[in-house]
């Protein structure tokens, strides 16, 4: 059952994935002005709220198997998704602009 919670996190993330991206394109794009900066910022946003609801998800059965107690999640994922997110946008944001620019 512990595989079928993780994906059943998945069905409502389209949800909350396309505001969270949607909301963060139009701020970068508002204060900055720039599509290539929004697309690269966007994509990363995505990334990060996708890996969120996988490990949030994934994290208290993986806990539980390991024989701890899955309450610790919360705070374990909090520290983890700060780093992973700070990871994760060095490296899109990298990607991307990399890419675009040497296209433009």
């Amino acid at each position: 059952t512990g595989l079928c919670g993780v994906f059943a996190c998945l069905c409502p993330s389209p949800l909350t994935h396309v505001p969270i991206t949607a909301g963060g394109f139009l701020r970068v794009y508002l204060t900055n002005g720039d599509v290539v900066n929004s697309i690269a910022i966007s994509t990363s946003l995505f990334m990060i709220v996708m890996t969120s609801v996988l490990a949030g998800a994934a994290l208290p059965f993986g806990l539980a198997k390991a024989g701890l107690d899955p309450a610790n999640a919360g705070t374990t994922i909090q520290v983890l998704m700060d780093v992973t997110g700070v990871v994760i946008t060095c490296v899109t944001c990298k990607l991307i602009l990399d890419t675009l620019a040497h296209s433009l």
